[in-house]
């Protein structure tokens, strides 16, 4: 585990304010019970690896707070595949299906996480029916996610895509109208699939046009019913992130 600091504080479970965001939230008190006592608690600095692609995966990590990047690296470029936050979950499923993790996971920022080893999710899921749901239910959106995103990057133009990404990083920070990018062009630009000069052109196009303003790492937020309509997404989740 790259850049992990442990600490000797161990949040609890029962009183955690993401635990209704989270796979516990229909949990058993056994349940949860027994993972306040199992897990491990971690904080990570920004900048470092909570763990790189080979790492041994012996269990998940549960994020409690903070963002995370989770990414590919092939043929010497980074491929970025999604953001984590507050109550996600990250490498769950190479810890079900594997013993070392396929991709690697670096902060975005300070972020603190709970280790749960994957002997432990085992006997939950056994043990537990609502609990396995809650997995099973986690790991279909997650496919559902997968899926969505390669007919964007294959169907989708840059405004697009664009569009949807900035929508998305504003969900991610609570909805907030002005939000800190904490990602180079470049790793925005492997996000959606482009060059960065073809994103740099896009931003500037949107800054232009008075859709956002944009001022090195900050972005502000000025006419979002464009950038719905630019980015092209379904209803169902416009509507989730306009409310």
């Amino acid at each position: 585990m790259n850049g992990t600091d442990f600490d000797s504080e161990n949040p609890n479970c029962e009183t955690c304010n993401i635990r209704t965001k989270s796979i516990l939230q229909n949990a058993t008190p056994e349940t949860i019970e027994k993972i306040n006592n199992g897990k491990h608690f971690n904080k990570h600095s920004r900048g470092n690896h909570i763990f790189k692609s080979g790492d041994l995966a012996s269990g998940f990590y549960f994020i409690k707070s903070g963002f995370v990047r989770n990414y590919r690296s092939t043929g010497g470029k980074e491929q970025t595949f999604n953001i984590r936050g507050p109550g996600d979950w990250i490498g769950f499923r190479d810890a079900m299906s594997s013993d070392s993790f396929f991709h690697s996971c670096i902060c975005l920022e300070d972020v603190e996480t709970c280790f749960i080893t994957k002997e432990l999710t085992e006997i939950l899921m056994k043990e537990d029916e609502k609990f396995q749901s809650e997995v099973l239910r986690q790991m279909a959106k997650e496919w559902r996610e997968s899926e969505s995103q390669v007919v964007s990057l294959g169907t989708k133009q840059v405004h697009s895509k664009l569009a949807e990404l900035l929508i998305t990083l504003k969900d991610a920070a609570g909805g907030s109208d002005e939000i800190e990018i904490k990602m180079t062009r470049e790793v925005l630009a492997s996000i959606i699939g482009t060059t960065t000069e073809t994103l740099v052109r896009a931003l500037t196009d949107f800054k232009n046009r008075n859709i956002v303003h944009v001022e090195k790492h900050k972005v502000t937020f000025q006419d979002m019913a464009t950038l719905y309509s630019l980015s092209e997404m379904e209803l169902d989740k416009m509507v989730k992130v306009h409310s």
